[in-house]
C-alpha cells in the first residue's frame, strides 16, 4: 500500500491490495484525498483494520460465527453448534487471537479431547466438523490464511454400527415397562419408525384415527424443548399405523389435556428403556435404535426399500441403503435359494 499525488487533479490517492470474501487477492485505488496527510491516515486505518482481523480472538470469532449461523440454520442445529463451541472450544482457546492459533495448538487441543476418554468417537468427529467450519468461516471472511484443522486432520469416526432389537427382544423388554405412557411411546417408536423428537412433538390434531395415520410435521428440540420444523423437508410425512397401536393412542390421548400428547423427554425414556433391557436380559440400546429396529423389521418383512425410505422420512432410498446395507448381506443367499426352488420345479 502506498500514497501518490495525482498531478492532474491536484489530489492524493492510495493504491492497495486486499483479500475478498472468497479469499481472492484484489487490487484497488482510493482517490480524492485533499492532502497527503489524509491519504496516509486512510492508509494507516486500513492497515489497522486488516491487522485487527487476525488480532480477533477466537471468542470474538465464535460470537460472529454463531450470529451468522443463527439466521441460516435450524434452531436445533444452531443449539448444537453453540453447545460445542461453549463447552469444548472457548474454555481452551477462546482467549487466543487468530494469529496465535497454530496447527500445533489445535493438535494439542485434539489430543486433550481424545485423552479425556469421556467422548465417543462419533462425538469427537462432530466436534471437529463444527470447529473446522468455524475456522473456514474465518478464512473466508476475516483474513485467516489457513484453517489449522486442515493441517492436523480430523478426529473421531462416524457411528457406523446400527444397533436394534428384534420383535422378540422388544416384547421381552416391554413386559417390564409399567408406565402406560412410556410403553405407548416405545410402541410408537418401534412400530412407527419416527424419531423421538417427532414423537414428543405430536399433538391430537396430528392423529387421524379413522385412517389410522399419524402426520409428522414438527419435532421437539432436545436441548431447548422448543417445537420446530422436523429434521428436513423430507421428514414431513404420513405414517400408517397398526390398528392396535392406534386404538391405544386414541384411548391415551383422550385423557391428555396438555398441548402435546406425551409430556416427557428423551432422557426419561432412555432411563426406562435401559432398566427394562437389564431386567429382560436383552442388550441395551439407545432410544434412536428403536427407529433402527423398525427399519430392520420392515426389511425382514421384505418391504421395498422405497417404501421403507418414505416411511422413515429419508431424502432418498440411497440414504436408507447406506444406513442399513449390512442388513441386506444375506439377501444374496436368499435369492439363490429362491432360484433353486424355481429350477427344481422344472
Amino acid at each position: 500500500m502506498a500514497v501518490y499525488k495525482d498531478e492532474e487533479r491536484k489530489t492524493w490517492y492510495t493504491k492497495y491490495k486486499y483479500r475478498d470474501s472468497n479469499g481472492n487477492i484484489r487490487y484497488t485505488t482510493k482517490r480524492g484525498f485533499k492532502t497527503k496527510k489524509e491519504a496516509q491516515a486512510y492508509e494507516y486505518e486500513f492497515k489497522a483494520r486488516s491487522k485487527d482481523k487476525l488480532e480477533m480472538t477466537v471468542r470474538s470469532l465464535a460470537a460472529k460465527y454463531l450470529a451468522d449461523k443463527k439466521i441460516r440454520v435450524k434452531i436445533g442445529t444452531y443449539k448444537n453448534m453453540e453447545s460445542i463451541i461453549k463447552n469444548y472450544v472457548l474454555p481452551k482457546i477462546g482467549r487466543y487471537t487468530l494469529s496465535e492459533v497454530t496447527p500445533v495448538m489445535m493438535r494439542e487441543w485434539q489430543n486433550q479431547l481424545i485423552s479425556g476418554g469421556s467422548l465417543k468417537s462419533g462425538t469427537l468427529r462432530t466436534i471437529h466438523i463444527n470447529v473446522s467450519s468455524m475456522f473456514n468461516h474465518a478464512v473466508k471472511y476475516y483474513g485467516l490464511k489457513q484453517n489449522p484443522l486442515r493441517v492436523t486432520g480430523s478426529i473421531g469416526q462416524p457411528e457406523s454400527s446400527v444397533n436394534f432389537w428384534t420383535i422378540e427382544e422388544f416384547e421381552q423388554a416391554m413386559e417390564y415397562v409399567k408406565n402406560e405412557k412410556h410403553k405407548l411411546c416405545f410402541k410408537l417408536l418401534f412400530y412407527g419408525g419416527m424419531r423421538v423428537g417427532e414423537l414428543l412433538a405430536l399433538k391430537k390434531e396430528d392423529i387421524n384415527y379413522d385412517k389410522k395415520q399419524i402426520r409428522i410435521n414438527k419435532s421437539k428440540i432436545y436441548l431447548t424443548g422448543e417445537i420446530s420444523m422436523p429434521k428436513t423437508r423430507y421428514s414431513i410425512r404420513t405414517i400408517d399405523m397398526p390398528d392396535e397401536i392406534i386404538k391405544e393412542l386414541k384411548t391415551y390421548a383422550s385423557g391428555v389435556e396438555g398441548e402435546t400428547i406425551f409430556a416427557t423427554d428423551s432422557s426419561s425414556l432412555l432411563s426406562v428403556l435401559k432398566r427394562c433391557a437389564v431386567k429382560a436380559g436383552v442388550k441395551k440400546i439407545r432410544i434412536h435404535d428403536l427407529r433402527h429396529s423398525h427399519a430392520s423389521l420392515l426389511i425382514n418383512l421384505g418391504l421395498p426399500i422405497t417404501t421403507i425410505s418414505k416411511r422413515l422420512g429419508h431424502k432418498s432410498p440411497k440414504i436408507t441403503l447406506e444406513i442399513y446395507s449390512h442388513m441386506y448381506e444375506d439377501s444374496g443367499k436368499e435369492a439363490a435359494e429362491m432360484l433353486n426352488k424355481i429350477i427344481e420345479k422344472k
